[in-house]
């Protein structure tokens, strides 16, 4: 029972706390598991939401930029063109960043 050469496998005591060590590191796997599953799901949610607000604020622009090009002022069609820039281009830029900067508070990168 001393750990010599030649003795059985039933012969060998296993510890209690050995059965404490591997449901332990069970726990923690399931916990760590559970955590990860979390994660990703807040990040895939922050993903398709800057996707969401890229694709709208894109939209929105292209919208005005048709207004511009529909109407009959140069005038006018010039202004609505130069803001359809504006706006598609600043919302993708301001919907990038605010994904930037809530990932960084997540501790994503």
């Amino acid at each position: 029972m001393n750990g010599r050469a030649g003795e059985r496998m039933s012969d060998f005591e296993v510890k209690p706390s050995q059965f404490d060590r591997r449901a332990e590191y069970e726990r923690i796997a399931r916990e760590r598991a559970i955590t990860e599953r979390e994660a990703t799901r807040v990040s895939r949610r922050a993903l398709f939401r800057a996707s969401a607000e890229c694709l709208i604020s894109a939209s929105v622009g292209a919208v005005i930029i048709g207004a511009g090009w529909h109407t009959t002022d140069w005038e006018w069609g010039h202004i609505c063109v130069l803001t359809g820039l504006i706006v598609g281009y600043g919302g993708i830029t301001w919907a990038l960043a605010r994904a930037y900067r809530a990932g960084e508070e997540r501790g994503d990168w």
